[in-house]
């Protein structure tokens, strides 16, 4: 380890601070923390006491604290107090304790998962105060969690955080990463893979496709022409109607009342409303025909239905 010389106490706790430390952290981690002991031990053999020196007095925090924590020890005579007003503090204890809104509460999870398991109840309690801090009473946005990971997490930590982000939706993402883990990461099976997806959710999301690019290590775009060309494929969510014009021959040749152009305006802007058209409805005796919600529709009765489901 290193060119140190150390006694059997002292590597053994080093390798339990490494452990410690987040995996995708280590390489980074390990020749600075080497680099502290090679200068706090001045040419001495590195024992424990040498390396509990190091944690208390060389690492910043919030890591000093977590590491502490998560091997037992104990801050010493000369450690630094808390300062006296860190009390009356908003509380921080728990994310019961603040008003959460947009997707501000699963990005501060996100961000807390990527801390070991043992040193998470240690950085729950520190970050919950950063974040109580920058909210100063208001509810908590995404802003705030992000402006925490820009400001307190080093890299390469910081950017898979904020790749992850990228990945939060109105779903529950763990639906994405068991179908992933059932299909494979193989670029032949992401049909398969967004198919499901939209099977669940109902569309797909483009937080959704964010979380299926960085799992299957595929370009964005790519998965967005593949979804964008195929009809069956929905990129936004639907409404709680479905209407579908008929652009068939016939219903385009009948329609001299242009009863498919007042339909768009009159959908034009609806929220709660899906649109598409349809090449033939299979109603041709009928042109021109609407479909709203499976059922067939036309002229003045697919007008009334259509100001019916506005209203």
């Amino acid at each position: 380890m290193s060119d140190l010389t150390w006694t059997p106490d002292g590597e053994e706790l080093f390798k339990k601070i490494m452990e410690a430390v987040p995996e995708a952290m280590r390489d980074m981690a390990k020749p600075m923390l080497l680099g502290m002991l090679e200068k706090r031990a001045a040419g001495k053999a590195v024992d424990a006491e040498i390396v509990k020196q190091m944690v208390e007095k060389d690492l910043p925090e919030p890591q000093k604290s977590g590491i502490m924590e998560a091997l037992g020890m104990k801050k010493g005579a000369q450690a630094p107090k808390q300062p006296p007003a860190q009390p009356q503090q908003p509380p921080a204890q728990g994310s019961s304790a603040l008003t959460w809104s947009g997707k501000s509460k699963p990005m501060f999870e996100i961000m807390l998962g990527e801390v070991p398991e043992a040193m998470r109840d240690v950085f729950r309690g520190k970050l919950m105060g950063v974040i109580s801090q920058k909210a100063q009473g208001n509810p908590v946005t995404e802003d705030h969690v992000t402006a925490v990971v820009n400001e307190i997490v080093p890299e390469p930590f910081k950017s898979t955080i904020l790749k992850k982000f990228k990945e939060v939706g109105d779903f529950d993402i763990k639906i994405i990463d068991e179908i992933i883990d059932r299909h494979g990461t193989s670029r032949d099976n992401l049909m398969f893979i967004l198919h499901d997806i939209q099977d669940h959710i109902g569309f797909l999301p483009i937080e959704a496709l964010q979380a299926v690019s960085n799992k299957c290590d595929v370009h964005l775009s790519a998965i967005y022409n593949v979804v964008t060309f195929y009809k069956s494929f929905k990129l936004y969510k639907p409404g709680t109607h479905h209407i579908k014009l008929c652009t068939g021959t016939a219903c385009h040749l009948k329609d001299t009342g242009e009863l498919t152009s007042e339909i768009e305006q009159k959908v034009a802007g609806a929220t709660d409303v899906t649109m598409e058209k349809t090449l033939c409805l299979g109603c041709c005796d009928c042109a021109p025909v609407v479909e709203v919600d499976g059922k067939v529709y036309k002229g003045d009765d697919a007008k009334a239905k259509i100001n019916s489901v506005l209203s």
